[in-house]
């Protein structure tokens, strides 16, 4: 019988390991006690196996097997045995990996750098110069406004011009007279008024 340099924790795991030991031939025995060298990342690495790898590989294919819906799956000694063997047989399959001097192999992790992304500047277009009909009607009906005002600045003017009474003028003196010299003297209110009507008259002949 061929030793096998496996550890075991329980009693399913003993069972595995001893129909290994009964049946394995001398290249998988010595693929199981010291390992398999396989490049990874560039690296000459040695791949070991162990019955704690196994273990999740052959639940892994239980899951496979299970029917849909189903917690379980029935499997018999006879496959989980045939996994073992495909399981230590098979070199793409990963167990642990080591180092070339026995140094468990560690991942690295790429840690990637902040990258500055250039934005392009992006040019603005003149907005659109095109006068709308919207614009238009405002515009007319600003004009319409500005003209109203000043016809109706023009219509007071002419109406305080109207309303205000001329200065009276001394026919003698050539004196404007206020207010108050015309009210003080009734004779030359009577002037004023007599004049104004004999001109008035004059004009019309």
């Amino acid at each position: 019988m061929i030793k096998l340099n496996l550890s075991t924790s329980n009693k399913p795991q003993e069972r595995i390991k001893e129909y290994l030991e009964n049946n394995v031939s001398e290249v998988l025995a010595e693929k199981i006690n010291n390992g398999v060298k396989i490049t990874k990342e560039n690296k000459t690495l040695i791949n070991k196996k162990d019955l704690n790898g196994f273990w999740k590989y052959a639940t892994e294919e239980a899951k496979k097997q299970a029917e849909k819906g189903s917690n379980g799956a029935y499997v018999d000694d006879e496959t989980v045995f045939n996994w073992a063997i495909h399981y230590f047989e098979e070199d793409s399959i990963e167990g642990t990996l080591f180092n070339e001097d026995g140094s468990e192999f560690k991942k690295e992790i790429k840690v990637s750098t902040p990258t500055t992304t250039y934005i392009p500047k992006v040019e603005t277009k003149p907005k659109d110069t095109q006068t709308s009909l919207f614009d238009l009607m405002q515009t007319e009906t600003n004009e319409e406004e500005v003209i109203k005002e000043k016809v109706e600045e023009v219509i007071e003017e002419q109406t305080i011009e109207e309303t205000t009474t001329p200065p009276i003028i001394d026919k003698e003196t050539g004196e404007v007279l206020t207010d108050e010299q015309i009210n003080k003297s009734f004779h030359k209110q009577t002037m004023f008024i007599l004049y104004n009507i004999l001109d008035g008259e004059m004009e019309m002949r």
